[in-house]
């Protein structure tokens, strides 16, 4: 068995289609940190103000110091 996937990976049509596996797996883990991100640096700016402005509505979060600020 050890011989037989040796062989296909050393073939071209194994080599092409680990390549494949790796290019495809490198293009979703850049689009997902890219994702996150984006998510951060918005949760910094305006829209994350707009987020603890409606956290701050629930009276669970009253006591929260960030809330006194706004």
């Amino acid at each position: 068995m050890f011989k037989t996937i040796k062989a296909f990976l050393l073939s071209e049509r194994g080599a092409v289609l680990t390549m494949e596996h790796i290019i495809w797996a490198l293009i979703i883990a850049g689009a997902a940190a890219g994702v996150g991100y984006g998510v951060s640096a918005s949760m910094r700016g305006l829209a994350g103000k707009n987020v603890l402005i409606i956290k701050c509505s629930d009276p669970a979060y009253a006591s929260d110091p960030r809330c006194s600020q706004l």
